[in-house]
């Protein structure tokens, strides 16, 4: 299948199942999205077997004419980062600083070493073969509140500003702190050796300083450009060359291209946006804002029909790596936020109800695309479709049944009173 006949299929089955939800089932869009094209390609999966029709085959070309990995992180990503952390507010993000850098750094790291030891624990209870290094993998892939999915879904449930903001400001950033850790522990599966701590170190420091200093230089680019923009075409090209420039320069130079991208979003819209003329700014919001809807509708029906088409384990017992995958990540959520928000709450710097705002970020803690990419860049091992069922797993459950209940579990008067 051509790319252009690939993305007219998607563009037209992201309509149909967008127009099916918003007319009949009246889910959350993104939800309501990705249930229906998981239903979709299961009801074609079972067709095919009575009635052979090749449509499942269709949907394998579909597929399989974008790389996902490609596709979300060296090409979404880049857009729906810029527009997520564009929209956070720098006083807001500052009155809550402390909270959001430790969740987003020592809390993806915790839950990183927590996920994977759980992990190869619960496999190894089972008699599922894995290593600690495949473990910790898996670990660093799914640590990471991923931004898609949490500025999607989360942003609909009316979150305080001060909730909204550390939910925000930690999905924007630990998306590049998880990038780094698989980085780091993909090397070690794949070798089969350890990396040295000296080696880890040398990496997480390149990456995250080097995305900071490339997001910064690529803010000064945006700023000088759109400050002296007269039209809101020059201001659209300009944002969008530059988001898209900055972060394939970020991938080329081995840093890190979320990381940039957050920073240089933060950047334009808490210092060059107010500087803009309203007759400029204001179509650019809109834009950005319908781009960012219409990436994140085709992202969660591709990952939709990519779940489904997921081929089953040999020689493992249906459904125990996903169970382990699911409890290991909420597990591994609920005690490294509640560690740090009890931590931090004891000190004094900030004021909190340590249970309730445990359970809002632990049920909150949404994974998305971002995990299926990185699991999926996997190259071809006989434990990568361990990792990639795993992932999957925790993906759908996270988006379609935390998603669906989370606005279930706390009221207004509840989410007000989490974090003062």
């Amino acid at each position: 299948m051509d790319t252009f006949t690939a993305i007219a299929c998607l563009f037209g089955i992201a309509a149909i199942l967008s127009f099916i939800n918003d007319r009949y089932l009246r889910l959350q869009h993104d939800i309501g999205l990705l249930l229906l094209a998981c239903l979709t390609t299961a009801v074609l999966r079972v067709l095919e077997v009575f009635i052979p029709s090749g449509a499942i085959g269709l949907l394998h070309q579909l597929t399989q004419s974008f790389n996902l990995n490609d596709t979300l992180l060296k090409g979404v990503l880049c857009f729906l980062l810029f527009r997520g952390s564009m929209r956070v507010s720098w006083v807001a993000l500052h009155e809550q600083r402390w909270l959001v850098l430790w969740l987003a750094f020592a809390g993806t790291a915790m839950a990183c070493i927590l996920t994977g030891g759980l992990v190869y624990a619960g496999l190894s209870l089972f008699g599922v073969a894995t290593t600690m290094a495949q473990s910790l993998l898996f670990g660093a892939l799914i640590a990471a509140t991923d931004p898609v999915a949490a500025l999607a879904i989360l942003s609909k449930i009316g979150l305080p500003k001060n909730l909204e903001t550390v939910v925000d400001g930690e999905s924007l950033l630990n998306d590049g702190v998880a990038v780094v850790f698989f980085t780091i522990f993909a090397g070690s599966a794949i070798s089969g050796s350890d990396a040295s701590l000296a080696e880890a170190e040398s990496i997480f420091v390149r990456e995250v300083l080097g995305g900071v200093m490339m997001g910064v230089f690529g803010w000064l680019a945006i700023h000088f450009m759109m400050l002296r923009s007269t039209t809101f075409c020059t201001g659209l090209l300009v944002s969008l060359g530059a988001v898209a420039s900055m972060y394939a320069a970020a991938q080329h130079l081995d840093v890190s291209g979320p990381i940039a991208t957050v920073v240089a979003g933060l950047l334009s819209g808490n210092i060059t946006g107010p500087r803009i003329s309203e007759n400029t700014l204001a179509p650019l919001r809109t834009f950005w804002s319908g781009l960012d809807e219409v990436l994140n509708a085709l992202l969660f029906v591709f990952v939709g029909f990519h779940v489904v088409l997921i081929n089953p384990l040999q020689g493992v017992v249906m459904g125990v790596p996903a169970l382990v995958a699911i409890v290991a990540v909420l597990l591994a959520r609920a005690l490294t936020v509640s560690s740090i928000i009890g931590g931090l709450n004891a000190t004094g710097v900030i004021r909190a109800d340590c249970f309730g705002l445990t359970q809002l970020l632990t049920w909150g803690g949404l994974r998305g695309g971002l995990s299926l990419a990185l699991a999926v860049s996997l190259p071809d091992s006989s434990w990568k479709p361990l990792i990639l069922n795993m992932t999957f797993a925790a993906v759908i459950f996270s988006v379609i049944i935390q998603g669906l209940t989370i606005q279930k579990m706390f009221t207004k008067e509840r989410l007000v009173s989490l974090l003062r």
